[in-house]
Parts: C-alpha cells; structure tokens; sequence
C-alpha cells in the first residue's frame, strides 16, 4: 500500500509539474493582429500558444513542464522576440514595430536580459572607442589611437567575463544552452561544433538546444571524411531514376552545382578534363544539380560538354541530398572511395587534379 501510494504521488507530481501556467501581456506597436509563442525542439517547432491582440494590447497564456527558449511572433512579420519561459511565470512585455522588446519576468528571463544588456553596452563603448581610435590615427595621433583600442578591447574582455559568469552560473539550465548554442546553426563544419557540445553540462544536454545541437553533429558525422557516403537517388534528365552506389568506380566524386552557379560553370571546364583523362583509370562523377528548372540545367550540361551522370530533384536548396550532405555553398565536392567512403571534401582545380593523380596512378 505504501508502494502504491508512493507511485500515485510521484504521477499527481508529474501531473501538476506538466500543467503549470505561464502568463504573458503587454502592449504592443500595431493596432491589431496575431502573436504566437514558438520554441523550437527536436521534432520541430512547437506552439505554445497564440492569441488575436486589438487595440494594440495582447495576453497570452500556456502551458509549460520545463524551461524553453521561445519566440514570440507576430503572424505574417518576420523574425520575432527571444524569451526565456518558465512554467507558471507571469511576463510583461512592449514589443515595438523595429524589433525592440521589453520582457521581464522570470528568474531565467532575468538573467537573459542582464546577458543581453551587458552585450549591448559593450558594444556600443567598444565602437565609440574604436571610431575615436580611427580619427586619431586618420591625424597621426598613433599612440592616442593604440591606447583606443587597447581600452576598447578591455572593455570587451570585461564583458565576456561578466558573461561568462552568467553562463556558469546557469550551466545546468536552458539559458546556458542557448547561450553556448547561439549561432552555431550557421557552423558548417563538425570540429567546432564539437567543440561547443563539449563546453554544455550534462544537464543543459538535455535541453532542446543541446539536443538539437547533438543531433546537428550526429547528422554532419555521416557526411564526414571517412565516414561511408549515404546513397540517394534522383532523376537524370531524361527522367530515370539513379543511384549514387549505383554508378561505380575506382574513385568516385559528388559534384554539387547549378547552371546559375557562376564559379561552377567556370570550374567545370576543369572537371571535363579531369575526367577525360582519368575516366579508363576509374573516375566516376555525379553532378547533383541545384537547378529548379530543368531547361536551363539540360542546356548547361550540353554547353559545357559534361559527360557523366547528372541528377537533380530540381528542389533547389530544399533538396534532401543538400541537406543530408550538409551544402550550403556551391560549388562543393565529396571525393569517394569504390566502398563509398568519404575520402576528401571540398577540393577543388589543382588540389582536387592532384588528388586524383595521386589516387589512381
């Protein structure tokens, strides 16, 4: 009985800490419209809640088992307002037309304001010493423009201890992970990303930063050199499907492109030699086209005399394979093996020609 008793109360806990209520109202700089929290998790974004506001006066009001980074949006606008939520806070926030928000409430919410102002204040004293700096130096003053920037970056010194204090003492919470995380979205490479995993507790790895961000370097360690390649299929121009572990040869490269693509179209002369001459010693290459339209892609391969497997989803930048093999630029290459391992990536003209002599003479 006391066994049963026990479990009940831990479910009626759970229970409670799963309904708790947060509150948020203020004003805002439009006479009407929608606002919706958003927080960003694994799976996707979620919506936390949402409201219709008129008279330029808004309340929101959700539920909440853990603290989240949300935004809150206004439908049809752009971008959004960064706040820390925590389950049965009451906030007040002055949300203005340039972006600008007010929000208090909140320990968490507290500490990100006091994060954010100290990035503020350092910045706006750091590029006033810098400016005074450069017209100090502009009338030879060189020693007055030294101790400028010597003073400017003291003050940026200063302020990344003051904010690194605010992440210790936060390092177990959301605020911390976001904090550390902040940015690394438009990291492209796995190192450095490592790198900030490592710097987050145990704790703030299981906030939804920190599991989006595990799950970002799991994705790009599939794609990285020596791991094995992931096959995908797309369409040829003349509309058959093909795979990558399909086409075979001794050394194989993954061509991302597109015939807008102004660097690739002047490389691919570069390429249409190197595979004519290292073709009947093994080279294989598969152009993934980034091309929307088929026309302009077709007409671009006869141009450039290209004659090895192309395909496309002709998705553009929202094509799967971008996406699994982490593209954001092109044009970009993956050199692999005959088993499909990622030997080299992003070597282009001479080191790429180099490569290649030295892999199959």
């Amino acid at each position: 009985m006391k066994y049963l008793l026990t479990c009940i109360f831990l479910v009626a806990a759970s229970s409670f800490l799963a309904a708790q209520t947060f509150h948020i109202q203020g004003n805002i700089e439009l006479d009407k419209g929608e606002l919706l929290v958003l927080t960003q998790q694994v799976e996707g974004v979620d919506t936390l809640a949402q409201t219709k506001f008129e008279n330029n006066r808004f309340v929101l009001t959700g539920k909440l088992q853990e603290p989240v980074v949300a935004l809150l949006k206004i439908a049809g606008y752009e971008g959004g307002f960064v706040m820390i939520l925590e389950p049965g806070m009451e906030y007040t926030a002055n949300l203005t037309r340039n972006g600008a928000g007010d929000i208090r409430g909140g320990k968490l919410q507290t500490a990100y304001n006091e994060y954010q102002k100290i990035v503020a204040d350092a910045n706006a004293e750091s590029r006033a010493l810098n400016k005074k700096a450069s017209e100090a130096a502009a009338q030879k003053h060189f020693k007055t423009s030294h101790e400028l920037k010597t003073k400017a970056n003291k003050v940026q010194e200063a302020a990344f201890a003051k904010m690194n204090n605010i992440v210790r003492k936060n390092a177990d919470n959301v605020l911390a992970a976001y904090l550390q995380t902040a940015g690394s979205e438009r990291i492209m490479e796995l190192e450095p990303l490592k790198q900030i995993y490592n710097l987050l507790s145990e704790k703030a790895r299981e906030t939804a930063p920190g599991k989006i961000l595990a799950n970002r370097i799991a994705d790009l360690e599939k794609v990285s050199i020596a791991a094995t390649a992931p096959d995908f299929t797309l369409t040829t121009p003349d509309g058959k499907q093909v795979s990558l572990y399909s086409v075979k040869g001794k050394l194989k490269i993954i061509d991302f492109w597109a015939s807008w693509c102004g660097p690739c179209r002047m490389e691919n002369p570069n390429m249409v030699k190197l595979y004519n001459d290292f073709k009947d010693k093994g080279l294989a290459i598969v152009s993934v086209s980034l091309d929307e339209r088929k026309a302009p892609w077709v007409q671009a391969i006869k141009k450039d005399g290209m004659p090895w497997t192309h395909v496309s989803s002709s998705k553009g930048w929202k094509c799967d394979v971008v996406k699994q093999y982490n593209i954001d630029a092109v044009p970009s290459i993956i050199v692999l093996d005959e088993n499909n391992r990622i030997l080299a990536k992003n070597i282009r003209a001479e080191k790429l020609r180099a490569f290649v002599t030295e892999y199959l003479k």
